[in-house]
């Protein structure tokens, strides 16, 4: 045995120092390269903000010139909703109700208002909160109103400060209940509406469904129910099959959640530009390392034979190749994990300093990157050894 562990050894140190720095290089940059990908599509993903997985998009058609004048033509067709379920892209579709009477709030004191009011009202199931004092049944004189934080903030940071008058916290709205008159041309009823919570997802005065239901049945125009905003359930708000629906038909959503497929495909160049580099550089150092070790097979073939001759078998001279090779490639492995281990721990010190939220740990969708790599690397070497000493046998 120690006259084969003599006969691995190389006498190009510099050959074989080379190999390694390259090798290492490629597997870091590939690695570095495959886990920033990941980072990359997880932000643009959002998927930490996502509670349940998926993304809300409230879908309404665009307003043109054509349509002024004539609100029908804003409304979804029981047919366009159809197709709109039948999207591959599309898990659910939920539909906003909207208030067919008319809605006056005020309230009394320091902070009193007057003002005309809409209300819309929304599945549970598409609620981004859900408030255990929400529901709302015939004969209760309250009632629970999620009301958007958009509007919160256009009043505090917008109208108050131009006005000089005072901020309010959200604990502050939950705690000042407003009277609310709903109404049609021949009578009236008076209730009392307290704040119970505050969406991210609706721009909109949600009330519950079974008082939406209520009030139109007892208030509500002569109008047949119709829906001019829908609710699109999907797991990526981005796919190029829903964007060009909702480009083909005319319709509007939430802008900011669909530049991210613009924004993937431009990660999805870079990062896989310099995992094919990286690649490349694989590529070629599994040469050189194949070139140097069917050389040094090359150089030893008199005392390869020689060995055959005193009994040893060609498949333990190739063990005795490549267990080296074997040793040199789960070292470079767990290096070049450890370097993207440290990458993606000072990347996420980073970004944690302008509020964006990384896992400091590497994707394990990495690791198994990495091992698999590594495992067909010496899967490759071990035949094209085995071949280099069945043809050096034969001579």
């Amino acid at each position: 045995m120690k006259a084969l562990q003599k006969l691995i050894q190389t006498k190009n140190s510099q050959s074989a120092g080379f190999t390694t720095i390259a090798l290492l290089f490629g597997f870091c940059l590939l690695f570095i390269s495959v886990q920033l990908y990941i980072n990359a599509i997880n932000l643009l993903s959002n998927t930490q903000q996502k509670k349940d997985g998926y993304d809300y998009l409230v879908v309404n058609k665009k307003i043109t010139n054509a349509m002024m004048g004539d609100n029908a033509r804003s409304y979804f067709s029981r047919e366009e909703i159809e197709q709109a379920k039948k999207l591959q892209a599309v898990e659910q579709v939920g539909l906003i109700s909207t208030n067919r009477y008319g809605i006056e709030a005020n309230t009394l004191g320091k902070l009193a208002f007057s003002t005309q009011l809409f209300f819309e009202s929304v599945p549970d199931d598409y609620l981004d909160i859900l408030p255990e004092n929400r529901h709302w049944k015939e004969g209760d004189r309250t009632v629970p109103v999620i009301l958007s934080a958009e509007y919160l903030n256009l009043y505090n940071f917008g109208f108050a400060l131009s006005q000089g008058l005072p901020q309010l916290s959200e604990e502050t709205i939950k705690a000042i209940p407003f009277n609310v008159t709903i109404y049609d041309k021949t009578h009236e009823a008076q209730f009392v509406a307290t704040v119970v919570g505050f969406t991210q997802r609706y721009s909109s005065v949600v009330v519950p469904m079974e008082f939406m239901q209520f009030a139109n049945t007892e208030f509500g125009s002569d109008k047949p129910d119709a829906t001019s905003r829908i609710i699109l359930k999907t797991k990526e708000a981005d796919q190029p099959q829903l964007v060009k629906y909702l480009d083909d038909h005319g319709y509007s959503t939430q802008q900011e959640k669909l530049k991210g497929n613009k924004l993937k495909s431009i990660v999805q160049l870079v990062f896989g530009a310099c995992g094919f580099f990286g690649c490349f550089v694989l590529a070629l150092s599994f040469l050189l390392l194949l070139m140097y070790l069917k050389l040094l097979i090359i150089q030893s073939s008199a005392k390869l034979q020689l060995l055959v001759i005193l009994g040893y078998q060609p498949s333990l001279l190739q063990k005795q190749f490549t267990r080296r090779v074997a040793r040199l490639l789960m070292a470079l492995v767990l290096v070049s994990i450890s370097c993207t281990a440290i990458v993606q721990y000072l990347l996420s010190i980073q970004l944690k300093k302008i509020a964006v939220i990384l896992t400091p740990f590497v994707s394990w969708i990495t690791i198994i990157v990495a091992l698999s790599i590594g495992i067909f690397i010496y899967w490759l070497l071990n035949r094209k050894v085995k071949n280099v000493i069945a043809q050096v046998m034969k001579k």
